[in-house]
């Protein structure tokens, strides 16, 4: 990856609360116009680290460069190209939705028409005369990933931006974030879901306590760390010695619905079963999901520190 290209760069940060360490060197590069998502457990780091990223924290040590800047010390016109929705989102808290947004809007050059698109498209129009201090936890979050995106940045924050948010604004949300990624945005999210990350990215980053396990593809990750799955009906059971050593077969086992196959190549796998003469008419496959990869790297990290 070309550093001097990449919008965003981290090298060898650590932070700390007090004696507790909370990020353990880490090195990461965001490539330009990509969706970049780091998803790890609650207490991982992954707030720290994009706060320090986008300014919001100073490293304990660490470099970063944004945009080719530096974060910090505050630099207005760096600020006025990135979008940032925290979980601690600052609010005029005695306006209503929609003169926050339109305020937001003024202060950084963004039309009015942008603003009501927003509102329409994050699904504030029924609270638009409400004050945001009456807002719920749902409609707070809306119209914070409104106020980052008004004004089209060209590096975009979001931390667990489907927090509080109901099926319909997730789906919401992921059509707005696509159009602005395809629109050339580069995205960095948080998320402690790994299905989310899967259908939204193009890349992800494990982070496991405070230390950045990979940066992979959620196809690469999938591919390289997780089996693909055959689960063949009640009926095959007498074949499992059969199956165990057949060609493409990584692990067998019986299953309350069969048996469990694990395999390296579906393809390869199906082909050696009706050679064999095991019916697969009524198998399921399971594909291998970004949940399982990220269960079986972060199961493997513990076991690699006990």
């Amino acid at each position: 990856m070309n550093d001097v290209k990449a919008p965003v760069v981290v090298r060898s940060v650590r932070q700390s609360y007090g004696s507790r360490e909370v990020l353990h060197g880490i090195d990461l590069s965001v490539e330009h116009n990509s969706f970049h998502c780091i998803i790890g457990p609650n207490g991982a780091g992954k707030t720290t680290l994009i706060e320090i990223i986008h300014g919001a924290r100073r490293p304990r040590t660490g470099t970063i460069r944004l945009l080719g800047r530096p974060p910090l010390p505050r630099d207005p016109a760096l600020l006025a190209r990135i979008g940032v929705q925290s979980q601690a989102a600052a609010f005029f808290s005695h306006a209503t939705a929609w003169e926050h947004l339109s305020t937001i809007a003024s202060l950084f050059g963004a039309s009015q028409a942008r603003a009501e698109q927003l509102m329409e498209i994050m699904g504030l129009g029924r609270v638009r005369s409400s004050r945001v201090e009456h807002l719920s936890g749902g409609e707070r979050q809306k119209l914070a990933i409104a106020s980052a995106v008004i004004h089209h940045p060209e590096v975009l924050f979001l931390d667990e931006p489907t927090a509080a948010l109901d099926a319909t604004a997730r789906h919401d949300l992921a059509e707005l974030l696509t159009t602005m990624w395809e629109e050339g945005t580069t995205i960095i999210c948080t998320t402690c879901c790994p299905s989310e990350a899967e259908h939204l990215c193009d890349t992800v980053s494990i982070l496991e306590a405070g230390r950045l396990l990979t940066t992979a593809s959620p196809t690469t990750l999938t591919a390289g760390t997780v089996p693909s799955a055959i689960l063949l009906p009640p009926d095959a059971a007498d074949y499992l010695d059969t199956i165990t050593a057949l060609p493409g077969i990584h692990h067998a086992r019986t299953a309350p619905n069969g048996i469990l196959i694990q395999v390296h190549n579906r393809d390869q796998a199906l082909a050696a079963l009706k050679q064999a003469g095991i019916s697969t008419a009524r198998a399921q496959i399971h594909v291998p999901t970004l949940e399982d990869a990220y269960i079986k790297i972060t199961r493997d990290e513990h076991l690699d520190r006990q």
